[in-house]
């Protein structure tokens, strides 16, 4: 892999890199409407490193951001990179709990909050104040943690810490993702290298960045020397204007997102066509194959899926299928990447069988933070991160998703992976989510699954099960079936599990 010598040593020198199109280029189109060329976002993150410094943030520092999608957000986020500080990306939409445990975990030299309706006032610590920054204004600033140390800094990409993402959990000490230079860079270096994305593309920036699917997908824009629209918040009119302006090139969303889209467009009976799009990618959350084929049906154009993990920046693998095919892997591992699919006992199961997925390569996470213990149990001696997923190769290469792991239903001593259910009950016209979970009960597990239906398509829980009884063998359809308003979902677009336990 010759290419990961000639990468940029610093997620900062991604701006340079799509100025090489031309920094007069516009970079992005920020949430107020506002352009900004290469060369001002270039020229604005020297100036706020430098305030960050005057700040007191020092090279090995944590610096905690705390955010949704915006141009100041971005820019701390390279200014803390130029000062070889971690940026710790924590979404504005968490708790206070949640984002208490982050800070007391990382011990962050100062806390930034870019959302424009935070005052010192109404931010948690009576001690901040509102500073304004060159060119993107107002941040609410946390005061100095003089108990904070810097952690050691290294020249090598592969070994200094870029971001910090923490998976939180409503209890319990959160992990943070230590991500270096060369984990991001890698991955968003990748639609440049294999020409997915070009200088001419156009795209909205509206997953998190604060979360690695986001993060990814707005440095592999700017990478590109493309252009990305800013919103903080889906809006589904928004999207689908820019859509049928013609503006978006690129579009990327959540199955979620998606299932929305094809909702609203079926209901209002829109047309999406004709528009410039020539690439619609989703990712984190299982694509069934109903929704793909609405989604080219509405766009014109091949909906591809890839898969990944917080722990592998994200990427591990994307697919490449053809329109009109019936598809729904997760593509074979990318370029660059190692994988193995072994057995319970450790050993690489037979070409066609399921087993864990392990994953060895420049995407592969540090560690996490202040966390050996827990880093070694998922990082073995050879280097292989384990998933914890479940997959099996087809003959083409490509991998297939089971399930998780931990997420196993074993009902009737036959194996059920969730995946499979929800994809089936996703594809019923009435069901905008699902999420399935099992439900421990004397010497067996039941299978639960929690359904959100599309407002305007109620249906009746006997008529989904009727539904499932053509699409699943009989030891995969569930128990029980519960119709929530709203399911649990998390800002990066995945229905939060645990929180449905509690009604299990």
């Amino acid at each position: 892999m010759d290419f990961l010598a000639e990468l940029p040593r610093r997620i900062h020198m991604i701006l340079e890199e799509g100025a090489t199109f031309g920094d007069s280029r516009i970079a992005f189109t920020d949430e107020n409407g506002i352009d900004w060329s290469f060369r001002r976002l270039i020229d604005t993150v020297a100036a706020v490193s430098d305030e960050m410094r005057q700040l007191g943030v020092r090279q090995g520092d944590r610096v905690m951001i705390i955010c949704e999608n915006s141009i100041r957000a971005v820019v701390l986020m390279y200014a803390a990179s130029r000062l070889d500080a971690w940026a710790v990306l924590a979404n504005a939409r968490l708790s206070k709990h949640e984002l208490a445990l982050i800070e007391e975990d990382c011990q962050p030299r100062r806390i930034f909050r870019t959302d424009s309706n935070l005052s010192a006032q109404n931010a948690d610590d009576g001690n901040a104040d509102v500073r304004l920054f060159t060119d993107i204004g107002a941040v609410t600033v946390g005061p100095l943690n003089e108990n904070s140390q810097p952690e050691e800094v290294h020249e090598g990409s592969a070994e200094q810490v870029a971001v910090l993402i923490y998976t939180t959990g409503t209890t319990g000490r959160p992990k943070g993702v230590m991500l270096s230079h060369r984990n991001l860079i890698f991955v968003s270096s990748r639609g440049r290298r294999t020409q997915s994305l070009a200088p001419d593309d156009v795209a909205l920036c509206v997953m998190p960045i604060s979360h690695s699917y986001g993060l990814v997908l707005m440095q592999g824009m700017l990478y590109a020397g493309a252009r990305m629209k800013i919103m903080p918040r889906f809006s589904l009119q928004e999207a689908l204007d820019a859509v049928r302006s013609g503006e978006l090139t690129v579009f990327n969303a959540v199955p979620a997102m998606l299932t929305r889209v094809v909702a609203h467009v079926e209901q209002t009976g829109e047309k999406l066509t004709p528009n410039n799009l020539r690439y619609v990618y989703t990712g984190t959350a299982p694509l069934d194959l109903s929704l793909r084929k609405n989604v080219e049906r509405l766009f014109g154009v091949v909906l591809q899926n890839g898969y990944g993990l917080t722990e592998t920046s994200p990427t591990i693998s994307r697919s490449h299928y053809s329109i009109g095919t019936d598809d729904i892997h997760i593509g074979p591992p990318i370029e660059g990447v190692e994988i193995r699919i072994v057995g319970p006992d450790g050993l690489d199961v037979p070409e066609g069988k399921p087993g864990e997925l392990l994953v060895r390569g420049p995407n592969v996470m540090l560690g996490y933070y202040r966390q050996p213990k827990a880093t070694a149990e998922v990082i073995d001696e050879d280097g292989y991160l384990h998933t914890g997923d479940i997959v099996s190769r087809n003959e083409r290469g490509e991998l297939v998703i089971q399930g998780r792991s931990k997420e196993l239903i074993i009902r009737s001593g036959f194996n059920v992976y969730p995946p499979e259910v929800e994809a089936a009950l996703n594809a019923h016209p009435s069901i905008l989510n699902s999420a399935v979970l099992g439900r421990p009960v004397e010497g067996n597990e039941e299978i639960i699954a929690f359904v959100e239906m599309l407002p305007e398509r109620q249906c009746e829980v006997d008529e989904i099960k009727s539904f499932l009884k053509s699409r699943l063998a009989q030891y995969k359809l569930p128990q029980q079936i519960i119709v929530m308003h709203d399911l649990p979902v998390a800002p990066n677009g995945k229905i939060k599990k645990n929180d449905l336990k509690k009604y299990l």
